[in-house]
């Protein structure tokens, strides 16, 4: 049986588009205030898991070396995912954005213009995952009221 071909800069971006997806999607059902999180956390559905955990090892098993060293923060984002952490995962595949950017600085691999408004646009969706932080959690009154 023969190995896959190795990945095109195309089904890489695909395949990173799709894990995106299954975060945002899952992130929209989760509390943003951790106040409101249940004991053990939010879990995804199994068959989200599993779709999750088939593309990341998908994508490993067809990155050869151009994209090795995407492959750890996929399996972190999966671990996080899985677990129900999903704003732990945001940061896995944020670095990946930084790992595809710095390939394509470094001419390893050109991307095209569509291709970089795509990465440019993972990268907001990523940002708007994670919960606005500078709104406090609790409601309080300011101080001087009590």
């Amino acid at each position: 049986m023969s190995r896959p071909k190795d990945l095109e800069p195309s089904q890489v971006l695909e395949m990173f588009g799709e894990l995106i997806a299954a975060l945002s999607a899952f992130a929209s059902k989760v509390p943003a205030k951790s106040m409101m999180a249940p004991p053990g956390g939010f879990r995804p559905p199994l068959e989200t898991v599993d779709a999750y955990e088939t593309l990341v090892y998908r994508f490993r098993d067809r990155a050869g070396s151009i994209y090795k060293g995407i492959t750890p923060f996929f399996i972190e984002s999966l671990e996080a995912f899985e677990a129900g952490r999903v704003f732990d995962a945001v940061p896995h595949l944020r670095q990946v954005v930084d790992q595809l950017v710095t390939l394509h600085k470094e001419e390893i691999v050109k991307f095209t213009q569509g291709e970089q408004d795509r990465i440019r646009e993972f990268h907001r969706r990523l940002d708007k995952i994670l919960p606005d932080t500078t709104k406090p959690e609790v409601d309080l009154p300011p101080p001087t009221s009590y």
